[in-house]
């Protein structure tokens, strides 16, 4: 059976707003290029939730980066999946999207 994922629902405004900065920057591929990366990354934290360290400021959360580009998400394990609650910048101040639930 395939793990489950959960998005918190202001995930999909944190993806919003990335993409629009990387069609503006650099074109839709370099936007389709970065959603690729993160679903790849989420689907590889669903099936293997422990895989990705926990973070250090919620050690309950666990981080990993999205591969070529400077963000990165939290997520919880579920005794179903992962719940994503947080997809931000590397340079974010560490406790943005720590109150998602």
């Amino acid at each position: 059976m395939a793990a489950e994922i959960i998005f918190h629902r202001l995930v999909q405004k944190d993806m919003n707003g990335i993409r629009q900065y990387y069609c503006k920057e650099g074109g839709e591929e370099l936007a389709d290029r970065f959603f690729d990366a993160f679903l790849r990354k989420v689907r590889n934290a669903a099936a293997n939730p422990r895989l990705y360290h926990c973070n250090k400021y919620a050690p309950e959360l666990r981080r990993t980066d999205v591969s070529g580009f400077p963000y990165h998400f939290l997520y919880r394990e579920t005794s179903k999946g992962i719940r994503v609650l947080v997809l931000r910048h590397d340079n974010r101040h560490w406790h943005l999207g720590l109150e998602r639930k």
